[in-house]
């Protein structure tokens, strides 16, 4: 049956809705439209281009390359030739790529541009024997490349290759599909890779129609739904809950100009259905407070007002009391007047659902999306379980869970508190990895997911922390350092932030600032400044994060609150191997770089001669010193 595979799904909406838009690009800043035919003809016009270039069924092939059209066209015409897609970040280096081409034993790779090219090329010498064809979608400014280069190919002349082809094909696709067996891998997609290099979690059309089935019967999702390709394509959230639904239902899947133009293209689209990391809320709300802190004295006055009864009612409701007469008729008035034109400013008009996951979100962040009246809900997932596991029902909301599992799913927890998985969401096991494979299951076929958490009476999960990553202080308290530091980012001048406290007398952090946010905070005061480094070390500068801090900590308890903190001289960075390309924070690595910060963070200097070595997203490493002060909360 055509539902029971992806490429069944294609054919199957081209058929019903053939000259309905399936897929919007922005152009020049004009959306330009794709029917469901035409995504359909492209998709097996790239299939038989492959295989005319001498893709082989069984090859695999991967994509590197900003949120495009050609990016899915390309994913589903590598499915449609028979081999197995992958993808990288379109911000990794060359040697993250090299890992990924090499592991995933890609022997054609499709990427957008120049900049990839130039990559790709930086580490030839020791892909060239494996990679045989390097595909690309966006070819401004390389017209002398493909001269020099021989084994680069255009992605329209790919294109041109399967329509001649198609002539005599012209029901390739459909053959093809009425031959898949649904239960094969599709796709192979990366885990987060917080603690190792990260794996290719194997991943089949069942996996994904499955999840997406048990997650439609929670959230409702329409056919001709607006969806905006915010989160990186080689990611499971976006593959999920953008493209596995929009084959489901039949929606309009619409991709930004530019990754720096994700905001003014979300402003202008406002999506009915939108989706995204906790860093992505944490980037709005540090948005909408930037721009308030530099707003006039009224506009400031209304908003605090608007926000704050409207957080009042949000933490009624979720308690399920009645926040009382008066809240509800000053919060229906503020939410007219300030806070809907406020969501409308930021593109959530229109949006009837919104989904978080990808990690750790701050509870402080979830209520205030549910006070400016968004249905945001929590997602439980990873690459090994199609992304989804649990979710939050419209009418059970609690900011400080994960929610329910969805339907056809299992989950139970180890006798350590690791939370497993059972259900037809669950991967295939990791690409030429049997021993990991077989470690990520348990006997009777859970899947190990590495978070340790708990079930409440409310039947809900609640997620502590990566089972490993739970610290115990000396006196034997057990608490969780992604949980302090979700709430910190809450700060919209807190960028990032590492809590240490191990086998420590108490707990501390480090923290990287906002540039932006503190930058424009301290230029509003009058405080002059000249690089990163040197704003983050000044008092005035220090003074503010202690503030927020010390805010933000009083709702823990006294022993797990921060005593000590250090501010970075830079941001932490995917670059420099400090987070996961998802923003996660690498710890081991994190800790190994700023061992000695960490060392000084509980001795009685207050302050660290900082000396390591960073990395350019070009390749070039520098040195990178200057002194840290270390001061108390």
């Amino acid at each position: 049956m055509l539902e029971d595979t992806l490429l069944g799904l294609i054919i199957k909406n081209a058929d019903e809705m053939p000259d309905e838009v399936a897929i919007r690009e922005k152009r020049y800043g004009v959306w330009s439209p794709m029917t469901w035919s035409q995504f359909r003809d492209n998709v097996q016009r790239f299939a038989l281009g492959l295989r005319s270039l001498g893709f082989e069924p069984g090859d695999n092939l991967a994509i590197i390359g900003d949120n495009k059209p050609e990016w899915i066209i390309a994913e589903f015409g590598c499915m449609g030739a028979g081999g197995l897609p992958t993808g990288a970040y379109p911000d990794s280096m060359a040697e993250e790529m090299e890992y990924l081409i090499s592991y995933s034993d890609a022997r054609f790779l499709v990427v957008r541009d120049q900049e990839q090219v130039d990559k790709i090329l930086a580490i030839w010498e020791r892909i060239g024997n494996q990679v045989e064809r390097v595909v690309v979608w966006d070819s401004r400014g390389m017209s002398h490349y493909y001269g020099e280069y021989t084994f680069l190919e255009r992605f329209e002349k790919v294109l041109d290759m399967g329509a001649e082809k198609e002539r005599d094909q012209k029901d390739y696709l459909l053959k093809l599909v009425e031959r898949l067996d649904p239960t094969k891998p599709a796709l192979m997609l990366t885990t987060s890779g917080t603690t190792a290099k990260p794996k290719l979690s194997l991943l089949s059309h069942e996996n994904f129609i499955e999840a997406s089935k048990s997650y439609g019967e929670v959230v409702e999702m329409r056919r001709g739904d607006e969806l905006l390709s915010a989160a990186p394509l080689s990611w499971i959230g976006e593959q999920l809950y953008n493209v596995a639904r929009f084959l489901m239902v039949g929606a309009r899947y619409n991709f930004p100009e530019e990754t720096e133009t994700l905001r003014k293209d979300l402003l202008e689209l406002q999506p009915y259905y939108f989706g995204g990391t906790p860093i992505v809320w944490e980037f709005i709300i540090s948005t909408i407070q930037a721009a308030m802190d530099n707003a006039d004295v009224v506009k400031r006055y209304f908003y605090n007002k608007a926000i704050g009864t409207a957080l009042k009612c949000a933490d009624a409701e979720l308690a399920g009391q009645d926040p009382g007469k008066w809240n509800r008729f000053l919060h229906r008035t503020l939410n007219f007047f300030v806070l809907r034109p406020l969501k409308n400013k930021v593109g959530l008009g229109r949006v009837r659902m919104a989904v978080t996951g990808g990690g750790a979100i701050s509870p402080e962040v979830f209520k205030y999306f549910k006070a400016l009246g968004l249905d945001l809900r929590q997602v439980f997932g990873q690459s090994e379980c199609s992304g989804i596991a649990t979710t939050h029902k419209a009418d059970d909301v609690r900011p400080e869970t994960v929610g329910v599992p969805i339907p056809n799913v299992e989950i139970k927890l180890s006798k350590e508190g690791e939370i497993l998985v059972r259900g037809k969401n669950t991967h295939l096991g990791y690409y030429k990895n049997e021993e990991a494979t077989k470690a990520g299951f348990t006997e009777d076929g859970f899947l190990r997911t590495g978070d340790a958490g708990y079930f409440g009476e409310d039947g809900h999960l609640y997620v502590f922390d990566r089972a490993k990553d739970i610290m115990t202080l000396e006196d034997g308290t057990r608490f969780a350092p992604q949980d302090i530091e979700t709430r910190l980012k809450f700060s919209a001048y807190i960028h990032e932030a590492m809590v240490c406290g191990g086998d420590r007398p108490y707990v501390s952090a480090i923290v990287s600032i906002d540039l932006e946010n503190v930058g424009n905070w301290a230029k509003k005061r009058g405080i002059s400044f000249t690089t990163f480094q040197d704003l983050s070390q000044r008092t005035e500068v220090y003074e503010l994060i202690r503030n927020e801090i010390r805010k933000i900590c009083e709702r823990f308890p006294e022993n797990i609150r921060i005593k000590r903190f250090a501010i970075l001289l830079k941001e932490l960075h995917p670059d420099d191997g400090e987070l996961t390309r998802t923003r996660k924070i690498r710890r081991a690595f994190v800790n190994e770089r700023y061992h000695d910060l960490i060392e000084d963070l509980y001795r009685a200097g207050n302050e660290h001669d900082l000396d390591i070595e960073i990395q350019y997203e070009d390749g070039r490493t520098s040195k990178f010193s200057g002194t840290i002060a270390i001061e108390e909360v």
